[in-house]
C-alpha cells in the first residue's frame, strides 16, 4: 500500500452554536482527530487543518506535490451549499484530494438534479416533484403515501417523522415548513415502502462494492414511520435512534443482492464518485430504488460505512489508510 509522506487532514469548523439540526457538523472534528490517531503510525507527517471561510489560506504553507488532502470540508463559513466549492478550490490549487470531485459533490447535494441524472441514466430512483411553493399543484404522477425532505441538505436534516405525508393537507403544511425553515425548494417523492440498504463503494478502477447493510427498523411497526430522521441519526437519547440499528452483512437473497450491488455500482458511476461512497436505497417487490448517494459519506467509527469496511475485513485505521491509498494512487487533481 503506497501512501503519501504528508497528509492534511482538511475538515470544516462548525457553526452549531445556537443552531437545530445540527451535530453532523460537530462530528466532523471529531472524525478529523480520530483519522489522525490511526493514520499516525503509518504516515510521518500529519497536520489538521480546521477551516471556516478561507480554504486557500489554511493550505498556503504546503507544496500540492508532496501533500494528499483528507477532505472532510462539508461547508465553507457554516454553508453546507458551498461543499463542491471547498473541492474546486482544492483543484485550483493543484492539490490531490481523497474523495468526490466538486462536480460530484455539487450534483449529489442537490437533490432533484441528482434524481434527474439517475433517471436520465436508466437507474431507478422515487418519482419525484420539487416544490417552491406550498400551494403548487401536485403531479398526477405521484401519489400518497409521499416523502418531503429539503432539496439540498445533507445527514437527515429537515426529516422527521412529519415527512411521511398521507394527505394533501398534510403535504402542504410540511411543504411550507420545509421552505420557511430551509429557505430551500422541498422536494416531494414517491414512499417506498420495502426494506432500506446502506451500500457503500469504495475503488476507483474498478470501484468495488462493500456488504450490503440493512436499516433494521427494530420495534417500529408502523411501516409509514420507518424513515431515518434527524433524530434516528443523531440524537442518543431519543427513542428513534435505537429503533433503527443496522445489521451488515445484512441477509439478502442473492437475486436481490446482485440488483442492489449493480444499482449502487452504476450510481456510483453515474454520479462521478472517487475513492469512496455510499448508495441508499429501498426495495419494493425485489426491486432497488435510489434514495440518495452519498459522496463522501460519514467517516465515524459508528457510521454505516465504517461498519461495511469491517465487515470487508478493515479495522478502522485499515479503512482510512485504503482510502489516502486509493486517492493517492489516483494522482488525479
Amino acid at each position: 500500500m503506497l501512501l503519501p509522506r504528508r497528509l492534511i487532514i482538511l475538515y470544516s469548523i462548525s457553526h452549531a452554536q445556537g443552531k437545530d439540526d445540527a451535530l453532523g457538523e460537530d462530528e466532523v472534528a471529531q472524525v478529523a482527530h480520530a483519522l489522525r490517531a490511526v493514520l499516525s503510525p503509518r504516515i510521518p507527517d500529519i497536520v489538521l487543518a480546521p477551516v471556516d471561510d478561507d480554504v486557500v489560506a489554511a493550505l498556503q504553507p504546503y507544496d500540492p506535490d508532496e501533500t494528499l488532502i483528507f477532505n472532510l470540508c462539508e461547508a465553507i463559513a457554516g454553508d453546507v451549499a458551498r461543499e463542491a466549492a471547498a473541492a474546486a478550490h482544492l483543484t485550483a490549487r493543484g492539490f490531490r484530494f481523497t474523495g468526490a470531485p466538486a462536480a460530484a459533490l455539487a450534483l449529489c447535494q442537490d437533490k432533484a438534479q441528482a434524481k434527474a441524472r439517475l433517471l436520465a441514466a436508466g437507474l431507478p430512483t422515487p418519482a419525484y416533484q420539487v416544490f417552491h411553493a406550498a400551494g403548487e399543484p401536485l403531479s398526477p404522477g405521484l401519489r400518497f403515501p409521499l416523502f418531503v425532505k429539503p432539496v439540498a441538505e445533507d445527514g437527515s436534516v429537515g426529516i422527521s417523522q412529519e415527512s411521511v405525508v398521507t394527505s394533501e393537507t398534510a403535504l402542504r403544511a410540511r411543504v411550507k415548513y420545509v421552505l420557511g425553515t430551509y429557505h430551500e425548494p422541498s422536494l416531494v417523492e414517491e414512499f417506498i415502502g420495502g426494506r432500506e440498504f446502506n451500500i457503500g463503494v469504495w475503488g476507483n478502477d474498478p470501484p468495488e462494492v462493500l456488504p450490503l447493510a440493512e436499516l433494521t427498523y427494530r420495534n417500529v411497526a408502523n411501516p409509514l414511520a420507518r424513515v431515518v430522521t434527524y433524530a434516528a441519526k443523531w440524537e442518543e437519547d431519543n427513542p428513534e435512534y435505537h429503533d433503527t440499528p443496522v445489521t451488515c452483512p445484512a441477509q439478502v437473497d442473492e437475486p436481490l443482492a446482485i440488483r442492489l450491488r449493480q444499482t449502487a455500482l452504476a450510481a456510483y458511476r453515474v454520479m462521478g464518485c472517487r475513492d469512496y461512497a455510499r448508495v441508499d436505497m429501498r426495495e419494493r417487490e425485489d426491486e432497488p430504488y435510489i434514495l440518495e448517494v452519498n459522496p463522501n459519506p460519514s467517516l465515524s467509527a459508528d457510521a454505516g460505512f465504517h461498519k461495511a469496511a469491517r465487515a470487508a475485513g478493515y479495522d478502522y485505521a485499515g479503512m482510512a489508510a485504503h482510502i489516502v491509498a486509493l486517492a493517492w494512487a489516483r494522482g488525479e487533481r
